[in-house]
C-alpha cells in the first residue's frame, strides 16, 4: 500500500487517468509512458482506441521506482 507521503501529490489527479496526466505525474515522455503500459508495468483500461490508466498502478510504480533508487548504490 502506497504511504500517504506518495498518495498526497498525486491527489488532484481521478482514479483512471489519461497518457498526459501520468506524464505529468511521473514527470516522463509519452513514449516513454506509453512503453510502461506496454511492458504491463501500468494497469491499462482499453476504451476502443483510447488507453487510460488507473492512478494505483501510477503510485504504485513511483513508490517502487522510490524504493529501488533509495536502494541502490550510487
Amino acid at each position: 500500500m502506497a504511504s500517504k507521503s506518495v498518495r498526497k501529490p498525486f491527489r488532484k489527479y481521478p482514479d483512471i487517468v489519461t497518457i498526459s496526466q501520468v506524464c505529468e505525474m511521473l514527470g516522463i515522455s509519452r513514449n516513454y509512458a506509453y512503453a510502461l503500459v506496454k511492458q504491463g508495468k501500468l494497469a491499462r483500461l482499453d476504451l476502443g482506441r483510447i488507453i487510460r490508466v488507473t492512478k494505483a498502478s501510477v503510485v504504485e510504480l513511483h513508490e517502487k521506482s522510490q524504493y529501488t533508487t533509495e536502494d541502490s548504490p550510487v
